[in-house]
C-alpha cells in the first residue's frame, strides 16, 4: 500500500468492520437458546419459577450490553440493528420449544442447565466485564453494581 492510502485507512479507523457486536449477538442468543432450554426441560413449577427469575434479573443487562455495543458500532445503521436484536429477541423463545420437544431425560436436564450457565459465565467475564471496565470513570460504581448482581444471582440459590 502507498503512504496516503495507509494514512486514509488509519483516519478512517479500520479497513475491516468491527466483528465485536456481531460475536457478541451470537454469543448471547446461544446463551438465551440454552435458557430457553433450561426452561423447556423444566418439569416442577419450584424449578421454572428460580429459572424465570435468573433470566429475568440478567436479560436486561445482557440485552443493554448488545444494543449498546450495536449502537456504538453502528450509529447509523438502526435498521442492521433492529436485525440483530430481533435475533436475539427470538433465541430465548426457541430455546423454550427445543427444550420442550427434547425434554425426558435428568441428564438432558443437567447438560441444558450446565450449557446456559457456563455460556453465561464466558459472555460476562469475556465480553461485558472487560468492555465496562476498560471505559475510564466510575469504576467504583461498577464494580458495587458488579457485586451486587452476583449476591442477588448467588441468593437464587437459597430460594426453595
Amino acid at each position: 500500500m502507498h503512504q496516503n492510502e495507509l494514512e486514509t485507512l488509519r483516519k478512517a479507523g479500520s479497513c475491516c468492520p468491527n466483528m465485536t457486536p456481531f460475536v457478541l449477538m451470537i454469543a448471547l442468543s446461544v446463551h438465551s437458546i440454552f435458557e430457553g432450554l433450561a426452561v423447556g426441560i423444566t418439569d416442577n413449577m419450584a424449578d421454572l419459577w428460580t429459572i424465570l427469575l435468573a433470566i429475568f434479573i440478567h436479560k436486561g443487562a445482557a440485552s443493554s450490553a448488545l444494543g449498546i455495543s450495536l449502537v456504538k458500532t453502528f450509529p447509523d445503521d438502526f435498521s442492521l440493528i433492529r436485525w440483530l436484536v430481533f435475533t436475539f429477541s427470538l433465541a430465548t423463545p426457541l430455546g423454550i420449544i427445543l427444550g420442550m420437544i427434547l425434554s425426558g431425560g435428568s441428564i438432558m436436564d443437567i447438560v441444558c442447565n450446565c450449557l446456559a450457565a457456563g455460556s453465561f459465565v464466558y459472555i460476562a467475564a469475556s465480553e461485558v466485564i472487560v468492555e465496562e471496565f476498560t471505559v475510564p470513570g466510575h469504576r467504583w460504581l461498577k464494580l458495587l453494581a458488579y457485586l451486587i448482581g452476583i449476591t442477588i444471582i448467588f441468593s437464587l440459590w437459597f430460594i426453595e
